[in-house]
């Protein structure tokens, strides 16, 4: 028992030695879409750098569920396919300053322009309301009020939720994130999203992922509303740079035939 209480201390300061902390991210990706009749390309960089610390939960590349930190975030990207080609841009941030929370972005996506702005007020460092004007060139501005709650569990692991509303009540979804860490340095994702529209069809997504340790992982995708399914992997060669990898295809194409490699650097 003594061995065991005087090993204790040094265990917590390995676990905290362990995780790592970052500002910066970006991510450059490259994905091609053959549909049999002919090819999509999509090559896409998007950049984010937040003005406090974010610390790893184990892996490098989860994070808590709610990140009260201010950020500021750009990217840009081509699409190269038949009948056109096209550029998109985004660029926004989210402003913090006691439990009040700003954001807004800007997205110009197929010639088309996006604007949204919202407030947030973050009730707990588990509980964070959020109220969104989003307005479409040429539309009329739509109203989402969104909540989001970390339920903690042991240790690192959490069942993060999130629910959304239109101010027409035509939109609603809903979902969920889980992460757990396993024996052996092993950790464990999953999602759940539910979304319902008038009009429209009841569609989900999910997502699990599992981390053989910190640096690698593979996972499976799907996306109802688009019928596509996916297959992926993640490797961090060093703290700092990962490569990713994914193959799919689509229920609804038998042709199709997608795969994405990209590069991600966190600093």
């Amino acid at each position: 028992m003594k061995f065991k209480f005087a090993a204790l201390p040094l265990m917590l300061v390995s676990a905290i030695a362990s995780a790592e902390q970052y500002n910066s991210f970006t991510d450059a990706d490259y994905e091609n879409r053959d549909y049999g009749y002919g090819d999509y390309r999509i090559l896409s960089v998007l950049s984010q750098y937040y003005f406090g610390a974010l610390n790893t939960l184990g892996p490098r590349k989860e994070f808590n569920y709610i990140l009260p930190v201010s950020n500021i975030y750009g990217g840009l990207g081509s699409f190269d396919g038949d009948p056109f080609d096209d550029e998109f841009v985004t660029l926004g941030g989210e402003y913090y300053t006691g439990q009040w929370k700003v954001f807004g972005e800007f997205q110009d996506v197929f010639t088309t322009n996006v604007y949204s702005a919202g407030a947030g007020y973050l009730f707990s460092p588990n509980l964070l309301a959020e109220v969104e004007a989003v307005k479409l060139e040429d539309e009329d501005t739509a109203l989402f009020v969104r909540g989001k709650y970390n339920y903690q569990l042991s240790g690192t692991d959490y069942i993060g939720f999130t629910a959304e509303i239109d101010d027409g009540f035509d939109y609603r979804s809903i979902s969920s994130k889980y992460f757990t860490s396993l024996a052996g340095g092993q950790y464990l994702t999953a999602e759940l999203g539910i979304t319902d529209t008038d009009g429209g069809d009841f569609y989900w997504e999910g997502a699990v992922e599992f981390f053989f340790n910190e640096n690698t992982s593979v996972g499976v995708a799907y996306d109802e509303l688009v019928e596509d399914y996916e297959v992926n992997a993640t490797h961090f060669f060093n703290r700092n740079v990962a490569a990713k990898v994914a193959y799919g295809a689509n229920r609804d194409f038998d042709d199709m035939d997608m795969f994405r490699i990209g590069v991600t650097v966190q600093l």
